[in-house]
């Protein structure tokens, strides 16, 4: 009777315990499963939130960056044209910037389709001149323009013999040695004086009447020139071998003092010696000014090359003197 009721209760127990357990079971791997899955979904998000590196080659995700202030960006004026190239110099000559100018119309030289004599090649030249001769004839400074402490013992001969150029061009550049009583101008030591640095030569087109000042091989004056009637002017290349002030005048058989009515050379003379190839024969011929500055832009002239005196005397100022080690001024008188 005791065995009759004690087993099935003990069955009945174990049947709870297992009923209990498979519970407990459950619950563990439904509690397991959803942690695993809270974990990859936690996973994913941070995946999805962090900034991706792209593959070697690969273009870069977008990443968006807080804006950052950005410095506005100025852009210069652009000069395009011919025409505004031109009134931009003349605004920057006229307003005392000359450097500026003379850069300007030099960059109108080198544009494309602007060709040598053309009336756009003059209009720049122009300016270029213009703004050459200020500097030629003033202390303002240039590039070109190099500076000389003035010492004991020195003379303007020396210091114009020393650097390639001559009194009356070191007379031209610097305010301080210029006169109005017409008396010498003095020196001192410790004083400064500006002068202009290069090698000058010299090219006269026959055809357009113009003689052509070059520094350093870069254009820098131009002048209108009368040549010789019947094309008595030769081309070829010369030195100027020689200088004169008040020049006596002396066509075959005759001489004729300067100031004379009939002395046509005016107040400077230039003398050509033919060079290199040139026919020797052709001495006699040189630049020089006139009496007869209505003549000049004509064809009027036994042969020579003549400039207004006003002209010719700034020309012959920055030629230095021949002779010495001072290299020669070349001159080419081309058709």
């Amino acid at each position: 009777m005791y065995w009759y009721i004690k087993y099935p209760l003990i069955a009945i127990l174990v049947m709870g315990l297992l009923g209990l357990s498979g519970l407990v079971w459950r619950s563990c791997v439904k509690n397991s499963s959803e942690t695993e899955e809270a974990d990859v979904a936690e996973q994913v998000a941070k995946h999805l939130a962090k900034p991706s590196t792209p593959a070697e080659g690969q273009p870069s995700a977008a990443v968006v960056e807080p804006a950052q202030p950005q410095a506005p960006v100025v852009t210069p004026p652009v000069v395009v044209g011919v025409d505004e190239r031109l009134n931009a110099a003349r605004q920057q000559f006229d307003r005392g910037m000359l450097v500026a100018a003379r850069q300007i119309a030099r960059g109108v030289l080198k544009m494309e389709g602007v060709t040598e004599f053309s009336p756009v090649w003059l209009d720049a030249v122009k300016v270029i001149n213009d703004v050459n001769k200020k500097l030629m004839n003033s202390s303002a400074p240039a590039d070109e323009k190099k500076f000389y402490r003035v010492v004991k013992g020195d003379s303007l001969s020396v210091i114009a013999s020393r650097h390639y150029t001559s009194i009356g061009a070191l007379i031209r550049c610097n305010e301080s040695l210029q006169r109005d009583d017409g008396k010498a101008p003095i020196i001192r030591p410790s004083q400064t004086l500006s002068y202009i640095q290069g090698t000058w030569s010299i090219r006269v087109s026959k055809q357009h009447f113009l003689l052509m000042l070059y520094l350093d091989n870069q254009l820098y004056r131009v002048w209108t020139v009368g040549i010789g009637r019947e094309n008595r002017t030769p081309v070829g290349k010369f030195v100027i071998a020689g200088k004169l002030v008040d020049p006596a005048w002396t066509p075959p058989g005759k001489y004729i003092p300067a100031g004379d009515p009939e002395n046509v050379l005016g107040t400077r003379w230039m003398k050509l010696t033919p060079i290199e190839g040139t026919d020797p024969s052709l001495e006699g011929y040189g630049i020089h000014g006139t009496t007869e500055p209505d003549t000049v832009g004509t064809s009027c002239s036994l042969g020579c090359v003549r400039l207004r005196n006003e002209e010719v005397e700034e020309l012959y100022d920055f030629i230095p003197e021949p002779g010495g080690s001072c290299p020669p001024v070349k001159v080419t008188i081309e058709e």
